[in-house]
């Protein structure tokens, strides 16, 4: 590494001076919601209290912003291998973090950073219960150092971010492909964003003592609910799911390059706001496809991939996955092989049990069915007629989904690879390297004991796949010859 380099960041140092000013504008945003609270003074008639607030806690937050700003320093110490950082005023911190803790480095600008010039740095560890380093506003030049130290200090090769060789090189995702990624993907997801938004709305009127119940009873008196509206109002649901699915892909993912070199990936991608990802491919845990039926007439497809990291970043699915949202097969193809070094081969595929549909179709159709029947029947909501009617359209909707995914649910068992599908409309093709697993754990249920079935769960630094109703005898000879992998293998992924 080079010795200014060294001499750089051997003392501790703090974040670029305008942090304070990134420090606020993000306490700002996350209590964006809170400042609604400030001005409920001013709906009574007390307008001059609720400016008063406002201004005393914009002044708090400006005073904690500078102090968390003025006392975070960093520095690394490549004597001891370590990355240190000291933080707090109230409570003093230090933390220091080996290198090889160190699994993943995000470079992110959101508005703020792009205004100053700035970058946000995220470094994630394996082995705790959070992403330990967030260092919030550093220059583009302190930037571009630390992706060179970031490398380094991995024993890896300095990027090679200059390679221009679009088809050896580098995959990049043009507008036309976010275009179809946003116009084909992520339907029920919005749909509950637009829910949550709505309930979340309701609420923000209780709050404030609003009475909206009358005016919503005059509407829905007033309003003829017929086959036309019915249709007017499902066009309404579809095309504003279309627009915010298209607006937020274009948002997020405008202008996404993967750029290659011999040891790593960079991803950089966004608009409004930019992440840059340094990918390690020996450290990726898990691979994952998604498509679904337009998608695949479109020959696109979506692309996930799950580093080793902390255990709240795996269990709240956040910083450790990587999403690519629109490759061809071939794209997928060539970055599976530059991230595994190897292709898929040698398939052995298996499908659950029967009982497995006929369990889900019992306890998720029939059964549900019954007693909302029952209930509607007994309290007189609905006839006779509607009941039938509502009862054998719920019935044939949910067993065609239990059917779907009975039918979409697969293990597949390759030479150095597990792979577990699943999915009913976005068919998910979740893949992992057999030496890559921690630890397997196999149960039988008491009611599958006869039927010699049982599940299986696979756990690995990146998270787990867990497949149901499959043959016991088979899933024993997996985990033989899966441990068996683990212990012959001397590859390393940390």
């Amino acid at each position: 590494m080079q010795k200014e380099l060294v001499n750089k960041f051997s003392e501790f140092r703090k974040q670029s001076k305008l942090g304070s000013i990134v420090f606020f504008f993000e306490s700002v945003r996350k209590n964006i919601y809170n400042f609604i609270y400030v001005f409920l003074p001013a709906l009574q008639g007390y307008f001059l209290l609720s400016l008063t607030i406002f201004v005393l806690v914009l002044i708090g937050i400006g005073i904690f912003s500078f102090i968390n700003y003025y006392y975070f320093t960093y520095k690394f110490d490549f004597n001891k291998s370590a990355f240190i950082i000291q933080k707090g005023f109230f409570t003093k911190t230090k933390l220091s973090i080996p290198f090889e803790k160190i699994q993943q480095i995000n470079f992110n600008q959101n508005l703020i950073h792009k205004i100053f010039d700035l970058f946000e740095v995220q470094m994630d560890t394996a082995g705790s219960d959070n992403t330990e380093v967030d260092i919030k506003a550093v220059s583009k030049e302190i930037a571009d150092d630390l992706k060179v130290i970031s490398a380094k200090i991995k024993k890896k090769e300095i990027l090679k971010t200059t390679v221009k060789d679009k088809d050896n090189n580098s995959l990049y995702i043009n507008i036309l492909t976010l275009i179809k990624i946003g116009l084909t993907s992520r339907y029920f997801e919005t749909f509950g964003l637009i829910l949550g938004t709505l309930a979340l709305g309701f609420q923000f009127l209780e709050d404030f003592n609003i009475d909206y119940t009358e005016n919503i009873e005059q509407v829905l008196s007033s309003t003829n609910f017929g086959l036309i509206f019915t249709l007017v109002a499902l066009l309404i649901i579809i095309i504003a799911i279309l627009i915010i699915n298209l607006i937020s892909t274009i948002l997020k993912y405008f202008n996404f390059s993967a750029i290659k070199s011999s040891n790593n990936l960079e991803i950089s991608y966004g608009l409004i706001q930019t992440k840059s990802i340094i990918l390690s491919p020996r450290k990726v845990q898990q691979f994952q496809v998604i498509q679904n039926y337009i998608q695949k007439t479109l020959d696109i497809l979506e692309i996930k991939i799950n580093q080793a990291s902390s255990t709240k970043v795996v269990k709240d699915n956040s910083r450790s996955k990587i999403i690519i949202p629109g490759f061809t097969e071939n794209e997928k193809s060539d970055l599976f092989k530059y991230i595994f070094n190897k292709n898929v081969q040698e398939q052995h595929q298996m499908k659950p049990h029967i009982r497995k549909l006929v369990f889900s179709l019992i306890f998720l159709s029939i059964l549900p069915a019954l007693i909302f029947s029952l209930i509607l029947l007994f309290f007189k909501i609905l006839t006779l007629k509607y009941v039938v009617l509502t009862t054998l359209g719920y019935l044939i909707l949910t067993s065609f989904v239990n059917w779907r995914l009975y039918k979409n649910n697969s293990l597949i068992i390759a030479k150095d690879f597990i792979i577990y599908k699943s999915g009913f409309w976005d068919i998910k093709s979740t893949i992992i390297e057999t030496f890559k697993i921690q630890s397997i754990i196999i149960s039988q249920p008491v009611w599958h004991k006869k039927r010699n079935l049982g599940d299986i769960v696979f756990y690995t630094a990146g998270g787990y796949i867990k497949a149901k109703t499959y043959n016991f005898s088979d899933l024993k000879k997996i985990v033989n010859s899966s441990i068996y992998s683990v212990e012959i293998s001397n590859k390393k992924w940390m």
